[in-house]
């Protein structure tokens, strides 16, 4: 047993308390999930427990006998290891290469390269993973990054696995196929930790939950013992919705014109999954959703279209502006605003402070005139946008400090909210719930219907169905590169018994059983 108590942990450079006298218990052979709202404490408490942070107080058990973790490989001696919500993947090494990294088994002192890559492989295979074992890291998708990271975790053979949103970016299909491991760990004696804002799905998995509150432990019990509404009131201290709704359903409107043209788009990148000659047309007002598993094209497609990838043929325009193969620059510059599945890569600079996270798409409208050309910018307007922003998301924390010392919630919420401030014609957002708990998805879900209000064209890329059911006019479901079928919401109710059919029905799509789009 994994036991923490009394776990205090402060960040000086910003005066956070993130956990206050904290608990935790994780017995062998159970699933335990952590739960809470953003910035709760959740990651830090696992990130004590894995080694990658030091509390300023408090004890670490393993099996009865007290430890003190200086870094993560002491803690994997221990017994304990962690998938982070954004794996840190090394640039370079092929995927078998680094998922032997500090595990590579010797011959003669070397390191046994036939021996490491077939052990990799018979892991991958056991568990269906499916992963490109002689791709740099580099090509991978989000999904396909946490899937070579979980892996990397399996092959070390912990007894104590911890897991932090690690299902955010999976399709329904790959997140049972990963609760079926879990399940299996779970037999055969592994204790599990997961963290997750998927309430229903994390209920139906656990053993037992705990919640945590402002870095405090409110409550842990038998999961049995709790339903979504229950759980929410814990984390929140107050009587929640479920953040996800149907009122999207009957809701119809017809805007003229079209803002957004998609005509026989082809990507085809070593390394990226291709898409085939798509088309697409989004009328100003509009929130269509594109839904698909990663490995079928969906962070292909969104990158090409907002002109991080180079286009092998047709057309994109936007607002009357032919923005083909023109890069990100061009897109922004027609009025396109836009949030990245790989939030530590194209969303957010972790490394940076918050503020210059937060003007890096407005600092060119900030400056003064002639000065402009020297560099020189409208300070009290840039310090306005930022006090703005953290305002609108809720979030009190210094724009100095580093953008990474915030939770993965909160950081979540400072890219949705800027993007949002943009005098955007059209907003593409990849995984936007992502790391949010209930009450930012019920944000989240306001937001984008006052957008669309507005007249703003609005196109959501997601692997959670539920997401897209809960703000789209309209679905289209990418496979294997190209749309497999087509879904308008307008008109259709939203009782349980139609939403279930949808889900099915997309499930199907995204699975390869197509219907004609």
């Amino acid at each position: 047993m994994v036991e923490l108590r009394g776990i205090q942990k402060h960040f000086s450079s910003n005066g956070v308390i993130a956990l206050d006298h904290a608990e935790f218990d994780l017995r062998p052979g159970e699933i335990h999930a952590l739960l809470g709202e953003n910035g709760a404490g959740k990651s830090t408490l696992m990130h004590v427990m894995a080694g990658y942070l030091k509390p300023v107080s408090g004890r670490i058990l393993v099996d009865g006998t007290e430890h003190h973790f200086p870094a993560p490989g002491a803690a994997l001696k221990a017994g304990i290891g962690m998938v982070r919500q954004h794996p840190h993947l090394v640039p370079g090494f092929t995927v078998w290469e680094d998922c032997i990294l500090g595990a590579e088994p010797l011959s003669a002192g070397l390191v046994n390269r036939v021996k490491a890559r077939a052990q990799v492989q018979a892991l991958s295979d056991r568990w269906g993973f499916d992963l490109p074992l002689d791709k740099p890291t580099e090509t991978l998708t989000v999904s396909q990054g946490q899937k070579a990271a979980i892996l990397a975790l399996l092959l070390r053979g912990e007894r104590y696995l911890i897991f932090d949103e690690v299902t955010a970016v999976l399709s329904p299909g790959e997140t049972e196929g990963l609760f079926s491991l879990f399940r299996q760990l779970s037999a055969d004696g592994k204790g599990i930790v997961i963290i997750s804002h998927k309430l229903e799905e994390t209920l139906g998995l656990a053993d037992r939950v705990s919640i945590l509150r402002k870095g405090k432990t409110i409550a842990t019990m038998p999961a049995s013992s709790l339903d979504s509404e229950k759980a929410g009131a814990l984390m929140f201290g107050a009587a929640i919705g479920t953040g996800q709704k149907g009122a999207k359903y009957p809701f119809a409107k017809t805007v003229p014109g079209t803002l957004f043209s998609v005509r026989g788009f082809s990507v085809e990148v070593p390394g990226k999954p291709f898409i085939r000659k798509v088309d697409l047309d989004l009328p100003p007002g509009k929130v269509l959703g594109i839904a698909g598993v990663r490995d079928s094209g969906l962070e292909t497609l969104e990158l090409g279209l907002t002109g991080f990838l180079p286009p092998a043929g047709g057309t994109v325009s936007l607002g009357g502006r032919d923005i083909t193969g023109k890069g990100p620059r061009a897109f922004r510059d027609a009025r396109g605003a836009y949030i990245g599945a790989d939030r530590s890569g194209t969303a957010l600079a972790p490394g940076l402070r918050i503020r210059d996270n937060l003007i890096i798409h407005v600092h060119r409208r900030s400056r003064m005139g002639l000065l402009g050309a020297l560099g020189i910018m409208d300070t009290g307007l840039l310090k306005s946008w930022v006090k703005t922003i953290l305002s609108n998301a809720g979030i009190t924390a210094n724009p100095m400090q580093k953008a990474d010392s915030l939770s993965g919630g909160m950081q979540q919420r400072i890219i949705l909210m800027r993007e949002f401030a943009e005098d955007a014609a059209f907003l593409v957002l990849a995984d936007p719930g992502w790391g949010l708990d209930y009450a930012g998805r019920a944000r989240l879900i306001r937001e984008i219907e006052a957008q669309a209000e507005k007249g703003t064209g609005v196109l959501v890329f997601s692997t959670d169905v539920d997401e897209l059911l809960s703000v789209s006019d309209e679905i289209l479901v990418l496979r294997n590169g190209e749309f497999s079928d087509r879904i308008s919401l307008a008109g259709v109710p939203g009782d349980p018994d139609t939403v279930r059919g949808l889900k099915e029905r997309i499930g199907r799509a995204m699975i390869g059983e197509a219907n004609n789009v």
